[in-house]
């Protein structure tokens, strides 16, 4: 965990947060409440992951300890070289609430991160600003670490991707048939099977084939010989 001190420095040196804070009055006691943030995405005593580009939620939870109400004002954050805190990369979007924190009470707000950059670890600082009862400002720590920021995971679930797939799987199929076709040898011709005949028909075919089977026999052979009876 990074030192309060560097953080306040770190988010004084921007200007938003200089247009958007009063000056804390140095007489004020520091009110009685504590700040978590939790990123929804993260695994326990991991560093946080946040998507480059895309938005990132986190919870912010307030517990107010004290016996007056409070007002939450803004949240406002930057993101910095883990090397040196006060090289700021960029600074993050201020989210006004204007919320009050009752007393001995528990709020939760939610504060979305987005940017764009490259997959490595940074440094995050959050600081929320909070308002007394005697209209006082009071800096607190929302969050002071690392985060790491990935790439956003490609979806399969593409159009053209889809498309691109369909396409190349239609031409290696087409080619497998073209080889395949090309390679089996030739079939030989299906014979046609003579169709069935009922026994009418298959008469009159066998009396046709008698009558041309006895055309070539000369008409002096047709005709039957005479029997001759001889006289006892």
């Amino acid at each position: 965990m990074f030192g309060l001190k560097t953080a306040l420095k770190t988010l004084l040196a921007g200007a938003l947060l200089l247009a958007t804070v009063s000056a804390q009055d140095s007489t004020s006691t520091l009110p009685n409440v504590g700040v978590t943030a939790e990123f929804p995405n993260a695994i326990a005593g991991l560093t946080p992951d946040l998507i480059s580009g895309e938005s990132n939620s986190v919870k912010v939870t307030f517990r107010n300890t004290g016996k007056t109400d409070l007002k939450v004002n803004l949240i406002v954050g930057t993101v910095q070289e883990i090397a040196d805190f006060g090289n700021v990369i960029r600074n993050l979007t201020a989210y006004r609430y204007g919320t009050t924190l009752k007393a001995d009470a528990t709020l939760i707000l939610p504060y979305t991160i987005k940017m764009e950059h490259a997959s490595r670890e940074v440094g995050l600082t959050l600081m929320a600003d909070v308002i007394d009862s005697s209209k006082n400002h009071f800096s607190v720590v929302v969050y002071n670490s690392t985060i790491n920021f990935t790439e956003p995971m490609q979806s399969w679930i593409d159009p053209q991707l889809i498309f691109l797939y369909v396409l190349i799987t239609g031409i290696f199929v087409a080619i497998g048939m073209f080889v395949k076709d090309s390679m089996a040898p030739e079939t030989k011709k299906s014979t046609k099977k003579a169709p069935s005949m009922t026994p009418e028909e298959r008469e009159a075919a066998l009396e046709k084939m008698k009558t041309l089977d006895e055309d070539w026999i000369p008409e002096h052979h047709k005709k039957s010989p005479r029997v001759v009876k001889r006289r006892s």
